[in-house]
């Protein structure tokens, strides 16, 4: 959908990857300028890549120029490939690239075997060749100026967030969540809310949450902080006091996140995650 003039954003469906929705479950979108157009994150896989470039090409005969990987989990990122044929500029954080070429084939592999093969046909981890780039990022698309931010430490090693300057419209990637449990597997929790109440605080108009619909109201950011904390400070507080992941887990999730949704399944994969990510900090 068109949410400001040359703004497009395609919700995912906010739930879990399953054979339905073909692992589609993240928010995507791409902004279009006089001479260029940005693509913000490839989606799931080659398939879903080719649906997107195809829509873009029905709205404008600008030039798919840029890809910004906003981080390297697969639901962002397994679509690059078919990108790559386009010869366009991979745009992604140094240690999310790292990441992605590291650990890339093993997490299609693992789509594969969740939800099946149909969904990844033709799509493949194609190893990328890194020019540091510096951030912030200013590139102008031609009467469309974007900038890129990078935060590095906080949800993953290095979030990308794309701001469109006429609009005030942010895409936040998985720094934001919304109406639905965040993922925290590489998470530093404390640097990621500092950058939740610093970086976010300002006068966006609208942000375009990873997963789940656009926010317009900075209230709206209070979940993603409520749930990275809370599970920050039971996961610290279970290691010190020398608890195991199953004794926290009995517990189940706190009256406070409990409606939540996919909470259950969040929290029961991620403590444990937590506990021994703390275990090992000791």
């Amino acid at each position: 959908m068109e949410v400001y003039p040359g703004v497009f954003v395609h919700l995912g469906a906010n739930e879990r990857p399953n054979k339905a929705n073909g692992w589609a479950i993240s928010n995507t979108g791409f902004i279009i300028g006089k001479d260029a157009v940005a693509v913000i994150d490839s989606g799931p896989s080659y398939q879903y890549a080719l649906e997107k470039i195809n829509y873009i090409k029905k709205l404008t005969n600008s030039k798919i120029k840029y890809l910004i990987i906003t981080h390297h989990h697969p639901d962002h990122s397994m679509g690059i490939s078919k990108f790559l044929e386009l010869g366009v500029e991979i745009i992604i954080s140094k240690k999310e690239l790292e990441k992605y070429n590291k650990y890339g084939e093993r997490l299609l592999i693992q789509m594969k075997n969740l939800i099946g093969e149909k969904w990844f046909k033709n799509t493949s981890v194609e190893k990328l060749n890194y020019d540091a780039t510096q951030f912030p990022l200013a590139i102008d698309l031609g009467n469309k100026k974007i900038e890129i931010e990078l935060y590095e430490n906080g949800h993953s090693s290095g979030d990308l967030v794309v701001l469109d300057k006429d609009s005030n419209i942010l895409f936040s990637g998985d720094l934001v969540f919304n109406q639905r449990a965040p993922t925290i597997p590489h998470a530093n929790i404390p640097k990621w809310i500092e950058y939740l109440d610093q970086s976010f605080n300002y006068e966006w108009s609208k942000l375009i949450p990873g997963h789940g619909p656009i926010i317009k109201s900075k209230k709206e950011l209070q979940l993603t902080r409520k749930w990275i904390e809370t599970i920050h400070v039971i996961a610290m507080e279970a290691v010190e006091n020398g608890l195991s992941p199953a004794e926290v887990l009995d517990l189940g999730v706190p009256n406070s996140l409990s409606s939540t949704k996919l909470s259950k399944e969040t929290w029961n994969r991620d403590i444990p995650v937590l506990m021994r990510k703390y275990e090992k900090n000791n």
